[in-house]
């Protein structure tokens, strides 16, 4: 019998001594049902492969715009500018204390190239970016953690839906869409007939709970399909690209 007490006690103070705990506890205070994956946990080079692949595809751009949506503590956009050192690059985060540690970490990698925003929103501004980068952002670790028949009350289909169309908006025709360790399939969203999926070699796909449209859980074996070619022209040589800008 005092196992729940003393369970939820570790819990309690687990929550209230850690700076990064108690900065998730308040957004998920503050934003609610708005909020994707609260938790920051990333590292430098997470996807060597993914990065080599988005690296070679934009070879022939001679300064890509990149967006890095939820960007955690800043590994990702760092690494993203070792890979693309000629990129500009908008580092998106909802985190204030993740972002005051990724302005560190990119003054401290001598890393100028980064603009970092606190925003729970992708730019509004339409077709900016060749590459758009959500990487283990529009899921949510109960889900894996509870396998509920349903996502509905943790996070539905419709969040995800609405979020990738935002993603959508300001990627430029023939940029890539990058979307890894989600739970639904990019397949099944508004704006898929739009893309054509891309392989890439020796990238591992994220093992977790995956559900439908219909929030019913599919299966638990993850997706293999994770990052999309946008379709349409390809802005003529000579015009000047969209203004950048968050």
């Amino acid at each position: 019998m005092r196992w729940p007490w003393l369970l939820a006690i570790w819990r309690y103070t687990k929550r209230t001594t850690s700076p990064t705990l108690r900065a998730v506890h308040r957004l998920e205070s503050n934003h609610g049902d708005a909020l994707l994956q609260p938790y920051p946990t990333t590292k430098l080079d997470r996807h060597p492969a993914l990065f080599a692949f988005v690296r070679d595809a934009l070879r022939e751009v001679d300064e890509p715009n990149i967006l890095s949506f939820g960007c955690s503590t800043g590994e990702e956009p760092i690494t993203l500018a070792s890979y693309i050192p000629r990129a500009r690059i908008d580092a998106i985060d909802v985190n204030p204390r993740s972002l005051a540690i990724a302005r560190q970490k990119a003054a401290r990698a001598g890393t100028s190239s980064i603009a970092f925003l606190e925003s729970d929103q992708p730019p509004a501004k339409a077709e900016i970016y060749d590459a758009i980068f959500c990487l283990s952002v529009l899921r949510h670790g109960r889900l894996d953690a509870e396998l509920p028949e349903y996502s509905t009350a943790i996070f539905p289909f419709a969040r995800y839906d609405a979020a990738v169309a935002k993603l959508d908006h300001c990627l430029k025709p023939g940029g890539l869409l990058i979307i890894w360790g989600s739970q639904y399939d990019f397949e099944s969203t508004t704006v898929a007939a739009n893309y054509d999926a891309q392989l890439v070699p020796r990238t591992a796909a994220h093992r977790g709970a995956v559900y439908g449209i219909d929030d019913r859980l599919l299966h638990q074996t993850g997706l293999q399909r994770f990052v999309f070619k946008k379709r349409g022209m390809v802005a003529e040589e000579g015009l000047e690209p969209p203004t950048r800008g968050l």
